[in-house]
């Protein structure tokens, strides 16, 4: 997509100049639209922009009211209030559509040497769920913290007196980006706490087509682990995770509809159905009928 002359490369000091965009160095910039209503120019050269824009930098946009529509490598996201978009070199983004009461915050960087990078071993699974996923929704507090630190960026910025603006932004950025890996942090647990609640969904439902399929011969549970290729404990816990139940209950609840079912069609003596439900003899059966009935085999027969 290199040469494909239907991308415009798009640098950093392309982006709309406004009142509230601030340079550092031509490689850093910190710019919003807040009390600045988005001007026709700004709309004509990038909503109405009848082509995408190839961009070669590094951009965090952040949505503190209102909405703005993005296309990022042919994937449309709706940025709305709190959402974040972390943009990366290299991706083809569109804008599509602001709302009139759209205020956006942008930090961008062009450098190659990002100095708010961070080396943590653990950050490698957060750098790609962002780049898998690169909406994210900050948590409240966590949204007024990063427009606290976005305020402070631009206040040293905004120092011409400063000596270590760039220190100081890249401390700044530090602890923002911090904020973000803590946000996919939570994303990659929430989704994997579904995945496991999903993956216990599916071994249940199997569990019970297994179940309605030998409950009259087979009640033990080591029975439909070893159907399923599983350990008797990780099925048990798979489906009290996602019945809320034991599997000896589901066991038990199809084991004694079918024993009432044989009951009351009096085609059957209890020795009959103790012997269709291969349980050992008409004593055992009985224990185990009435302590989920309540009463007798013979007496719910004849009730």
């Amino acid at each position: 997509m290199k040469d494909n002359p239907a991308f415009k490369d798009f640098d950093l000091m392309m982006l709309p100049l406004a009142t509230n965009c601030l340079v550092h160095k031509d490689e850093f910039i910190a710019a919003d639209n807040f009390g600045c209503p988005i001007d026709k120019d700004t709309l004509d050269r990038f909503v109405n922009a009848s082509h995408p824009f190839k961009i070669s930098f590094i951009m965090g946009m952040y949505c503190t009211q209102g909405s703005m529509r993005i296309r990022l490598n042919l994937k449309e996201y709706l940025l709305q209030a709190n959402d974040v978009l972390a943009v990366l070199p290299g991706y083809i983004g569109e804008c599509l559509a602001f709302s009139e009461d759209c205020q956006i915050a942008l930090l961008a960087y062009s450098g190659k040497n990002p100095f708010w990078n961070n080396n943590a071993a653990n950050s490698i699974p957060v750098l790609n769920y962002i780049t898998k996923n690169p909406l994210l929704h900050l948590q409240p507090e966590k949204a007024a913290e990063a427009m606290e630190i976005y305020r402070l960026v631009r206040k040293r910025m905004q120092d011409t007196g400063f000596r270590y603006t760039s220190e100081a932004i890249a401390g700044y950025m530090r602890v923002l980006a911090s904020l973000f890996y803590q946000q996919a942090s939570e994303c990659i647990e929430q989704h994997a706490a579904q995945e496991t609640e999903s993956r216990h969904e599916v071994l249940f439902m199997k569990f019970m087509e297994l179940a309605q399929e030998h409950y009259r011969e087979e009640r033990s549970i080591t029975f439909y682990a070893g159907k399923m290729c599983l350990t008797p404990k990780y099925l048990s816990i798979a489906i009290r995770k996602a019945s809320g139940r034991h599997a000896g209950e589901w066991i038990k609840d199809l084991v004694i509809l079918e024993a009432k079912a044989l009951l009351k069609s009096r085609e059957y003596t209890v020795q009959q159905v103790c012997d269709l439900l291969n349980f050992a003899n008409p004593s055992f059966f009985g224990k185990y009928f009435k302590a989920a009935t309540g009463c007798s085999p013979r007496k719910y027969m004849l009730g």
